[in-house]
């Protein structure tokens, strides 16, 4: 089974400003991950002031992936309808 399958794809028609909002937004979040990582590491983060409750740094670590994977494809799809 695809991840399409598992999590269809849908549709949104956005303006370009609003989705670089959206970026912005989803930037800030997996900064606080990439931070949650760092304390659970090293017991400290110079990242951020907030971190979030998870146990384990490689949870965070994915967490933080994820929005980073979420925010290319976003980029990826803005970038592909840009004019030339």
């Amino acid at each position: 089974m695809t991840n399409e399958q598992k999590d269809p794809l849908i549709t949104l028609r956005l303006s370009r400003n609003v989705a670089g909002q959206i970026c912005e937004g989803l930037h800030e979040r997996m900064l606080v991950w990439r931070a949650t990582a760092q304390y659970l590491e090293e017991g400290y983060t110079d990242i951020s002031d907030f971190i979030e409750e998870c146990h384990h740094s490689y949870e965070a670590k994915a967490i933080a992936d994820w929005y980073e994977e979420i925010i290319q494809s976003i980029r990826d799809q803005v970038d592909a309808q840009t004019p030339a």
